[in-house]
Formats: C-alpha cells, sequence, structure tokens
C-alpha cells in the first residue's frame, strides 16, 4: 500500500492588508520529501496524527510529496499559489502510482484570481490521480467547504475543537477513513449541507455555548457508529467571496440517505443558534479601565480584530494607545505589535538604552494609527519559541529578531513578523509571565483559551478596528453573495 502525504494550508483574509507571499510560506512550513517525515513525533499536528496510524499499517508505504504552511493573510498572490500547486502536483506525480493521497489542508485557502483555492488544489489533484484512488483531506473547523471540495474527494476530515486541540486527533482519523477506503472496508459517502450565515468566533468553542450543542450532538452520532464523521463547520468569516458559508459535512459508510438526513439535522441545530455567537465588545479605553478595576488577578485583553491567526496584520495600537493614556501603570501589563522597523531601532540602540519612537500602524496605516512610545530596551531575542500548549504542540514559531521595550508598567514585545498567538510562550520566551501581569493581551478570538486556562481570572474582548473584526456589519463587503446572515438578519434557512 503506497500513499502519499502532502498538502497546501493557508486561511485567507479578505480585509487583510497583508497580501500573502511565498516568504510567508518559507516562515512557516516549506517542506519536501523526507522533510515533511522528519520530527513528526515530536509535534501534535495533523499529518504527526496521520504518520502515527499509517506507521502501524502492514505493509503501507508512505510517499511525502510537497507539504505548505503560512499563517493567515490576505489571499495569496495568483503566481504564489500557482507555484505551490505545480510543486504538490509534480511531487505527486514524480510518487508515481499511488493506492492513496492524504492531504494536510485549511479549507480557507484563497488566491487573487482563485476564490475557492483548496477546491482548485482537490480537483487538481482528482485529476492527477484518477477518479478511483482516494483521496482524503484534513480541514481546520473553520474551512469555507465548497461543494467543489466535495465533489473531489472521497471525505474531507475536520477539527472537532475550538480551540484547535484535535490536530494530531484529526489526522489520525482522516488515515484511518483513508486505509479504510484503499482496503474496500468503507465506502466513504458524503453529505453537504451550506448556511447563508458567517459567525464571529469569540463565542465559537467546542466546550460551550452555541456550537458546542452542534459538534455535540455529531460526536454522539460518530460513537453511536451511525456517521463516520460529522464535520461542523462556522467557516473563517471574513472571506469576501460569492461562495462562502457555515457548512455541515456529514460521511457516512456508503449509506448517502442517512448522510443526508443527519446533515440536515445538524444544518438546522446550527441555524438555530445563530445568535447566541454574538459576543460583548467593549471600547479599549473601557477594556484597559475595567481590568485595572481589579485588585488582583490576570486580565487577558483579547484583541481579536487584530488577530494574526484569523489574517489580521498584527500591528494595531488601539489597546497600546488606551494603556499609555492609562500610565503610570500600578500593575504590570504584556502587550504586543509587528513593527520590524522599531525592532531595527531598538537594535540600533542597544540593551538598556531609553529609545522614542513611533510604534505600530505601519502595515495597515488605513486602519491603525501609530503612537509614540518611549521605553527601555530590556531584551532582545531571536524570536524563536516552541508551543508547550495542546494545540500545536511542539511547533516553532519564529517572531524574527524580537525586543522588549518597557515603559513603567507596560511591557511591549514588538516582533519583526506576526505568528499564532495561542500561547503564553510568547511572552514566557523573553522571560515575561503573564501569571505577574494584570493585563494580558493576545491577540486571537478563541484558540489562546487551551494553552492559557488556568493563567487568567477574566477575558474582555476589545472593540476596535481590524481585519478580523467581530463586528462583521461593519466591514466594507462587496463581493458576498446576499442576504446572507447577519448582513441581512431577516434571510431565511430551511
Amino acid at each position: 500500500m503506497r500513499i502519499a502525504l502532502g498538502g497546501i494550508t493557508h486561511e485567507a483574509n479578505s480585509f487583510s492588508a497583508h497580501v500573502t507571499d511565498m516568504a510567508d510560506f518559507r516562515d512557516r512550513h516549506l517542506l519536501r520529501g523526507d522533510e515533511i517525515l522528519a520530527n513528526w513525533r515530536s509535534t501534535r499536528t495533523e499529518h504527526a496524527g496521520a504518520l502515527s496510524v499509517l506507521a502501524d499499517v502492514p505493509g503501507c508505504n508512505v510517499v511525502p510529496t510537497f507539504l505548505a504552511r503560512a499563517l493567515s493573510g490576505a489571499p495569496m498572490y495568483e503566481d504564489v499559489f500557482r507555484a505551490l500547486l505545480q510543486d504538490l502536483l509534480s511531487a505527486l506525480a514524480a510518487a508515481g502510482p499511488v493506492d492513496g493521497v492524504l492531504l494536510i489542508l485549511h479549507g480557507a485557502a484563497m488566491s487573487q484570481e482563485t476564490p475557492d483555492a483548496t477546491g482548485e488544489v482537490l480537483a487538481q489533484v482528482r485529476a492527477l490521480v484518477g477518479p478511483d484512488v482516494p483521496v482524503v483531506g484534513t480541514l481546520d473547523l473553520h474551512a469555507n467547504v465548497t461543494e467543489r471540495m466535495a465533489a473531489a474527494t472521497t471525505a474531507l476530515i475536520g477539527y472537532h475543537t475550538a480551540p484547535h486541540v484535535d490536530m494530531y486527533e484529526t489526522g489520525q482519523t482522516a488515515a484511518r477513513v483513508l486505509v479504510g477506503a484503499i482496503r474496500g472496508e468503507m465506502q466513504p459517502t458524503a453529505a453537504l449541507a451550506r448556511l447563508p450565515m458567517l459567525l464571529p468566533p469569540e463565542n465559537s468553542t467546542h466546550m460551550w455555548g452555541p456550537l458546542a450543542d452542534v459538534i455535540g450532538r455529531a460526536r454522539e452520532l460518530e460513537a453511536a457508529g451511525e456517521i463516520i464523521h460529522g464535520g461542523v463547520y462556522p467557516v473563517q468569516p471574513w472571506l469576501d467571496t460569492p461562495d462562502v458559508a457555515s457548512s455541515v459535512l456529514v460521511i457516512t459508510n456508503g449509506k448517502p440517505e442517512i448522510a443526508h438526513g443527519y446533515a440536515q439535522e445538524l444544518a438546522a441545530c446550527f441555524w438555530d443558534r445563530r445568535h447566541a455567537f454574538v459576543t460583548e465588545l467593549l471600547p479599549p479605553t473601557e477594556a484597559v479601565r475595567r481590568a485595572l478595576a481589579r485588585a488582583e488577578g490576570t486580565v487577558i485583553l483579547c484583541d481579536s480584530a487584530d488577530a494574526t491567526t484569523s489574517g489580521s496584520t498584527g500591528d494595531s495600537t488601539a489597546v497600546l494607545a488606551a494603556l499609555l493614556d492609562s500610565a503610570p501603570l500600578a500593575a504590570r501589563a504584556l502587550v504586543n505589535i509587528v513593527d520590524p522597523a522599531v525592532v531595527k531601532a531598538a537594535l540600533a540602540a542597544g540593551a538598556g538604552a531609553e529609545v522614542t519612537l513611533e510604534v505600530g500602524g505601519k502595515i495597515a496605516p488605513d486602519l491603525f494609527e501609530p503612537v509614540t512610545f518611549t521605553g527601555t530596551v530590556k531584551t532582545i531575542s531571536d524570536g524563536a519559541f516552541v508551543f508547550k500548549g495542546p494545540g500545536m504542540r511542539g511547533v516553532t514559531h519564529h517572531m524574527g529578531p524580537t525586543v522588549v521595550l518597557v515603559h513603567g508598567g507596560i511591557h511591549l514585545v514588538v516582533m519583526s513578523r506576526p505568528v499564532s498567538q495561542w500561547d503564553p510562550e510568547l511572552y514566557r520566551s523573553l522571560g515575561l509571565e503573564p501569571r505577574d501581569a494584570r493585563i494580558v493581551q493576545v491577540k486571537s478570538p478563541m484558540a489562546f483559551r487551551a494553552a492559557y486556562e488556568g493563567l487568567y481570572d477574566d477575558v474582555i474582548v476589545v472593540r476596535a478596528q481590524g481585519a478580523a473584526n467581530p463586528d462583521l456589519v461593519s466591514l466594507p463587503w462587496r463581493q458576498v453573495r446576499r442576504p446572507i446572515y447577519p448582513l441581512d438578519p431577516e434571510v431565511t434557512y430551511g
């Protein structure tokens, strides 16, 4: 049994100022051949989970092809997407005849000329290997699952968690389904239900609330053996394209009518809870005031509008400006921003120097304004750190040259390039302990809650501008097909 392993993983945000280029993939993962197999046992990723299953399948030979990952951002340059796709197809062709293909995907990829980039990848792979070779893909919970994606694959297996802590298990499930299909032990049959609905992610979690209800029901059906997989996808909501929707994708073992029935049941459950996804948002000044009013404890200021894992640029100054307006602070505040020019100036000044610099607001100047910051260069780092929480455990992230500037109680982490902010190791790698701070800024709407669990006493979601603004109605939509909730509150489904 020969199984090809590869993929292209990217999550687009149509409102982001940073167009995704090849450097964004090089900064994260651009792996060829045996590089995909190196050190997989040390990470909790999809391909590691898949390999853990395939390693125990007698006679199974995994053929690594090409695997590219980038942080979320604006749709890729078209030539970048086409180059990545060609690398994947060429590596797959060079692998020779295979019995199955396992692709690591996100499901919300876009390029400037290809709105459904994931569908294009899957269609091209299907055309290359032919109609009879099983093709299984993994998806993020925020995938935009299209009809084209479903039609090109044997099965699509998505995360069941937000925060995303089941990447490894998702890879395992995908590998088991693929092996079952190759052996003829499974005949995956899918039913896709798409809902005219975009949802902010702050209340979109498997742990509690409206999404937990829907995912819980899908898991019940899986546990009872009624279905192979029930994927519930609240979609990346900042995709300004006509073919965007939340969705449910149910896979059964050769039972299309049952798949259709359960897909409709889960979709109705999902739709009925749409209003419960709205969360309270506080302006930055009020958020800071409320956090500082506490006698003790740590408060996360969830600056989700500037979430780098949602496609924003990471250079918002909204929280920093509010903290400076409240200075001097008796308490400690940990904040962060992306600004390579400030890093360069601080490095030139050296550790211990006092600098006055214009910080932030340079990557997305239409959304953010720089602020003047005077502080001491406390820490200089290469910006590399390893996630230790349950999401992406073992994966190294690279902020590039990074400095910590201190102004009273404000400890400002300035990085050269954005990274995922799911894990407190971002701060700890620089000698900053979130438990010791009153305020900790995290640019992530939900995924941080897993690794930060036990470190905070409260979470306040900040109302601010940004490419990942949870106030979806306020964004300048141009391409999305109408009507769609919440842009059109009266839209109906079913």
